[in-house]
């Protein structure tokens, strides 16, 4: 008899957050990463600094467009865990969701660092 939980757990239990979690994270490292690396090269952003706007407006519409991917990426990974894998649900459902968005601020976060350095500019 175990300690904690039941006999019959199945591997897809216990593998599948942890997954999506992982994926969730490198995935919203490479949007947003990417998307300073485009627009940096495309001179998107020195278009903009002429036009008047500041690097806090920048970096702040960035961040609101990212958070809102975030938020929708989150969504299907719980729809995705919860109807096509069957996990089941034990504990609160929105902390968990809260858990998982904050997660991906972090990698938000991850993303943004190493597009700040000038070696990405290249052409």
């Amino acid at each position: 008899m175990p300690v904690y939980g039941d006999e019959g757990v199945h591997t897809n239990t216990f593998v599948v957050p942890g997954a999506a979690i992982t994926f969730l994270s490198f995935l919203a490292s490479l949007t947003s990463g990417l998307a300073f690396i485009i627009e940096k090269n495309d001179g998107m952003l020195l278009r903009g600094r002429v036009a008047g706007v500041t690097h806090v407006e920048i970096m702040i519409s960035h961040l609101c467009i990212h958070f809102v991917v975030v938020l929708i990426q989150s969504i299907f990974a719980f729809l995705v865990m919860f109807l096509i894998f069957n996990i089941p649900g034990l504990g609160s459902i929105p902390l968990a969701y809260a858990i998982v968005v904050l997660n991906g601020v972090t990698g938000m976060s991850l993303g943004n660092f190493p597009s700040t350095f000038p070696c990405f500019m290249q052409n």
